[in-house]
């Protein structure tokens, strides 16, 4: 059923989740697994680096390179086939260009409980990767 499973990635308690659930899932299914990484250069951080700040983005990048690395090196002592990529930009286009080159089955995300289900489906980034996305979307809980 799936064949390529993509997790959406930055090491927190949520992707965590979802990257535990989308590498059981690829070990069902014998899926390759794709980690993927948003280094977020929206918003704050581009106001911070516009304004002289240290070169956050760059700390900010290589820290998620980082997590993705350490994660990718465990799941493949498990036997499972690994891919990581991360990019810069924003969030929900990035994850859908990269959705859109490598054409997974399913892409997994965590929740963030702060916010309902309703509430993410409201948001622009849910609309974009539901109107967008080539593939179905597993919410990790």
């Amino acid at each position: 059923m799936y064949r390529k499973i993509m997790v959406a990635y930055d090491g927190s308690a949520s992707s965590e989740l979802a990257l535990q659930q989308g590498a059981e899932l690829a070990v069902l299914m014998q899926a390759e697994l794709h980690l993927f990484g948003a280094i977020v250069s929206t918003g704050g951080m581009a106001i911070g680096q516009a304004a002289g700040a240290e070169d956050l983005l760059g700390r900010e990048g290589n820290a998620l390179r980082a997590r993705l690395a350490a994660a990718a090196s465990t799941l493949r002592e498990r036997g499972l086939r690994v891919e990581v990529e991360a990019v810069e930009g924003s969030p929900a286009q990035v994850i859908v260009q990269y959705a859109q080159q490598m054409h997974p089955d399913l892409l997994v995300l965590g929740h963030i409980p702060q916010f309902s289900f309703g509430h993410w489906l409201e948001g622009s980034v849910a609309k974009a990767l539901l109107r967008s996305l080539p593939c179905s979307i597993l919410i990790a809980k």
